[in-house]
């Protein structure tokens, strides 16, 4: 962000930036939590895991659709001047409201099959949660799908997926 600073200053070259938080699809690896929660609920319905092991299920993170994200790039770089910009929902949800939405959407209650294990985060988080209004004011950019919508597209695919 800073050398993008410095050419846009010094030398008038277009250059953008963005801080984009977490942006989640069906593309993230098992090591992302959000992949892990779609993968093991999907695992679980079909009766190949008995259970999903998770850190803190009171973790909060300002989780968005990498769909969303992109859209918020494309309208950043059309924008007649570069800028910097937070790409973000401004909303934070936990890591157990992600739970919930992914078991119910397969019809399986989550108390039954997460289980918090504290090892598995040792690390303190921080505060996970952006601060988009910049972005939606001087590009129009909303999230188009909301936490809940993303959640069940990435359950859908994956099931599809087998």
């Amino acid at each position: 962000m800073f050398l993008c600073r410095a050419y846009r200053q010094r030398y008038g070259v277009y250059a953008a930036a963005g801080i984009l938080y977490n942006h989640e699809s069906v593309r993230r690896s098992e090591a992302f939590v959000s992949r892990k929660i779609v993968q093991g609920a999907v695992r679980i319905r079909r009766g190949q895991q008995e259970r999903l092991a998770l850190g803190d299920l009171g973790a909060a993170v300002d989780w968005g659709y990498a769909p969303d994200y992109v859209n918020a790039m494309w309208r950043i770089l059309r924008l007649p001047e570069a800028d910097d910009f937070v790409i973000a929902t401004g909303i934070q949800h936990t890591v157990q409201e992600f739970a919930e939405i992914a078991f119910s959407r397969l019809g399986l209650d989550w108390s039954q099959y997460v289980v918090e294990e504290g090892s598995i985060l040792k690390r303190s988080t921080p505060l996970m949660l952006g601060n988009p209004q910049k972005l939606m004011a001087k590009t129009g950019w909303k999230p188009s799908v909301t936490f809940q919508q993303m959640i069940e597209i990435m359950v859908k695919q994956v099931e599809q997926d087998g």
